[in-house]
């Protein structure tokens, strides 16, 4: 039998898969949707779709993990935070954990370090000043990193980045002499549902064929992870039926673990503290020569790639 990965993992109680539940509830965009002709700096209409979130996404989600008795990983911006503060901690109290995104939902590609570094601080302290809890995970907005970013959240205390799309396994991504853990963004999410043709209903199977896959490969002894991204802003009862099915399928198997992103980090920094994605694949490392990854392979030809597209 072909080797899927070299090395040897697994998941707490043998499990096949662990499967993750994401939530991202992210600022709006003001901008969205403005024709270079328009009298008006902003559209309305995405704003308003996008403040659902808020007022009725949020719970209707949130109700949905409790019934399921399930915890998520909450994706959220600083300023989401500090707009809706009971919202923010009643989602904390209820177990879920919380993963700094950044301050306004902005791009780090278009931030100098500094701008990055302060806008993950920012964000932390008011999470920390709302819930009584910081943020030991991070994920961009839109899964954008850059040269800086392992080192500013290795600086403030972080555990894990989410939001790299290079590997369905977790691994160690060495910061000097300290560690985080890298993990796949959410493979499959809501978001084609509003924003393309495909129906709930055919996201659904999306959902359930990438279930059977990782799973089937867990079971001949390649466990990997799969995270589902929910956005409160899509939350309607349209697109939570669908869910609920996938949520009933999920809890259907034997050897499944369902766990937040926390919980996966922490497995693999006490289990796995050197498996870093060479481990898994060998040549990894000429991935992060070829594209500047960042991940800690590549030595000083790797590190120079990354940062020689900083444009100042």
């Amino acid at each position: 039998m072909p080797k899927m990965y070299e090395g040897d993992f697994s998941w707490p109680n043998g499990a096949h898969i662990a499967v993750v539940f994401n939530m991202s509830w992210e600022t709006p965009d003001h901008g969205v949707g403005i024709r270079p002709n328009g009298k008006y700096k902003r559209a309305m209409r995405p704003i308003y779709e996008a403040a659902f979130a808020d007022t009725g996404g949020v719970q209707r989600l949130v109700d949905l993990w409790h019934r399921f008795n399930i915890s998520t990983s909450c994706y959220i911006d600083g300023l989401t935070v500090e707009q809706f503060p009971k919202l923010t901690k009643s989602v904390c109290d209820l177990g879920h954990e919380f993963i700094v995104q950044g301050w306004t939902h902005e791009f780090l590609y278009e931030m100098t370090a500094q701008e990055q570094a302060e806008a993950i601080r920012r964000t932390n302290k008011t999470l920390l000043d709302v819930t009584g809890k910081r943020a030991y995970g991070f994920s961009s907005a839109g899964g954008h990193l850059t040269a800086e970013t392992f080192s500013i959240l290795a600086e403030q205390g972080f555990t894990y980045s989410c939001g790299l799309r290079n590997a369905e396994v977790p691994f160690i991504i060495p910061v000097g002499e300290k560690k985080l853990v890298g993990m796949t963004s959410y493979a499959v999410s809501d978001t084609p549902t509003a924003r393309s043709t495909l129906t709930p209903r055919e996201v659904l199977q999306m959902w359930q064929d990438y279930f059977d896959v990782l799973y089937e490969e867990g079971r001949r002894g390649f466990p990997k992870m799969l995270a589902y991204g929910t956005h409160p802003a899509h939350a309607h009862g349209h697109r939570i039926k669908p869910i609920e099915d996938v949520l009933k399928y999920v809890q259907s198997k034997d050897k499944v673990w369902v766990a937040t992103r926390g919980e996966i980090a922490n497995w693999v920094l006490t289990k796995y503290p050197h498996m870093d994605l060479s481990k898994f694949y060998p040549e990894a490392a000429n991935s992060d020569k070829i594209y500047g990854l960042g991940i800690g392979l590549g030595g000083e030809e790797a590190r120079k790639k990354a940062y020689s597209y900083r444009a100042e």
